[in-house]
């Protein structure tokens, strides 16, 4: 399955993330259900599509980027960049693209034999069924670790529907949470959410930069290394002391 990632010289806040979705749709117009996350199958009918999302939008390094996955890249290498202007006005703010980096690799998807570790940032973990079961469990962590565990395996199963691996197949993915460093309360389209930052293990391990998770189209919800997640604690604990 192809990967392909878009990412622009601009600097963008995560804030924006939004606004700049919004700019790139306008780009390659409503037609493109695949940017913006609407089911087109009824014309004149505005619903959202429950499939795992294939274009995500997010801020890497304090630049804006966009990861395409499957149909997902080959519409940002077909549908966007030839329409491509050389200004994007994101939340009124003018933005030069034409010093963008294009990355493109292949991942094989497969559930391995041992588990693999990896970091989640900001993984928005939760519906509403879940929250509930999560929130009655409150001062019983190894329960409330169970509703993690429940709720990534099932993410991880969504994103491998959408690689395209056998029912079967999928059923065989288990994950698990091994250890929550950071919950943080995030208010977004005026709906509240809680995101972790979490370490966790599975037999199916996503490719590092895409997401998982609720709005994980918007950035939520990186997959990334041990390494980069280390990292980032270690940069915000800084951010903390120095507040």
């Amino acid at each position: 399955m192809q990967l392909t990632t878009l990412t622009f010289n601009f600097p963008l806040h995560p804030s924006d993330i939004r606004a700049f979705r919004a700019s790139i749709v306008e780009v390659v117009g409503l037609g493109h259900h695949l940017f913006h996350g609407h089911d087109n199958s009824e014309a004149g009918v505005t619903k959202y599509s429950n499939t795992y999302p294939m274009i995500r939008f997010a801020v890497r390094r304090g630049r804006g980027c966009i990861v395409g996955m499957g149909s997902g890249a080959d519409a940002v290498i077909r549908h966007l960049l030839p329409v491509l202007p050389d200004t994007l006005t994101i939340a009124g703010t003018p933005h030069h693209t034409a010093d963008y980096r294009l990355e493109m690799k292949n991942w094989d998807p497969e559930i391995t034999r041992t588990p693999q570790p990896f970091g989640l940032y900001q993984w928005m973990a939760l519906n509403k069924e879940n929250y509930l079961d999560w929130k009655k469990q409150e001062g019983n962590e190894v329960a409330r670790r169970f509703v993690l565990d429940r709720c990534l395996t099932g993410h991880l199963r969504a994103l491998a529907e959408a690689a395209g691996i056998a029912t079967a197949d999928r059923m065989r993915i288990v994950a698990r949470v091994l250890r929550q460093d950071r919950v943080k309360r995030i208010q977004w389209h005026n709906n509240k959410f809680i995101a972790f930052d979490a370490v966790a293990e599975a037999n199916f391990l996503p490719p590092y930069g895409l997401g998982l998770g609720r709005c994980h189209s918007f950035g939520f919800g990186e997959v990334c290394s041990s390494f980069q997640y280390k990292n980032l604690q270690n940069s915000l604990a800084k951010v903390s002391l120095s507040k």
